[in-house]
């Protein structure tokens, strides 16, 4: 396996939050500036207007509008006519991680964790248990990448995912794995991936039934996700193993 760095640095020169952003994902990576810069502190009640954001950000007041509609969804924020945008109080990484708003990186590091990815890619058949997990076909060929997130010397964190190949646009052409399924399928997909579906899965540690260092019988949570276009077509599948000494989830519902 590989080690890469986990780390992001979100912010650009001369004091921007951002830099030169691709203008394809604009709105998604506005929102995850603003979001990062929330848990930096550079934000604490309210948000600048989106004039000043848009000057922060190096893009339009609408690339800005979009990205905060986004978060408003996602319960980050609350925006007011009169007032502005308020940034809700009971935000945090823990209730962001199942909309992957943060990557579980960052959620690992923000608990005061040394964190390192390590990553290992290869071709295979579904095989059955993905094909019962995920109703997909045990025989069909996938890009199978596997990613182990380490806190300190602790394994927290496995996730596997499983690529079909007539997803890929050039499967040839594949030669570094990002972390992100997200980035991956903007760089390699024939379609970018828009949502996810999530079934919360409890465990208990059996024989060799997960990677995590867990006692016998230990309880810890599955996550099963399939990945749509915004289209709806099925892109990917991953099943992520979570110990929750490590990471504890939290989810934000809104009216």
């Amino acid at each position: 396996m590989g080690t890469v760095d986990s780390r992001h640095n979100l912010r650009g020169p001369r004091g921007a939050l951002l830099g030169q952003l691709d203008t394809r994902l604009l709105a998604g990576q506005a929102r995850v500036a603003i979001l990062q810069a929330i848990f930096d502190g550079r934000f604490t009640e309210k948000l600048p207007n989106e004039e000043r954001l848009a000057e922060m950000l190096n893009v339009s007041r609408t690339t800005v509008r979009a990205a905060l509609l986004g978060l408003e969804r996602d319960g980050v924020v609350t925006r007011h006519r009169a007032i502005g945008t308020l940034i809700n109080p009971h935000v945090r990484p823990s209730s962001l991680a199942l909309q992957r708003l943060i990557g579980f990186d960052g959620l690992l590091t923000e608990r005061g964790y040394e964190v390192r990815v390590e990553l290992a890619s290869e071709w295979v058949l579904a095989g059955e248990e993905i094909a019962r997990a995920f109703d997909l076909e045990p025989t069909r060929e996938c890009l199978r990448l596997e990613k182990e997130y380490w806190a300190d010397e602790a394994l927290a964190l496995v996730i596997i995912d499983w690529i079909p190949k007539d997803a890929i646009v050039d499967p040839e052409a594949i030669d570094t794995i990002d972390p992100s399924l997200f980035l991956f399928s903007q760089e390699h997909l024939v379609t970018s991936i828009d949502h996810a579906v999530v079934k919360l899965v409890p465990m208990a540690k059996k024989g060799d039934g997960s990677r995590l260092a867990l006692e016998e019988g230990a309880p810890f949570l599955r996550l099963h996700e399939t990945h749509y276009s915004s289209r709806g077509e099925t892109l990917a599948y991953s099943m992520i193993d979570v110990a929750d000494e490590f990471i504890q989830l939290e989810v934000v519902r809104t009216q």
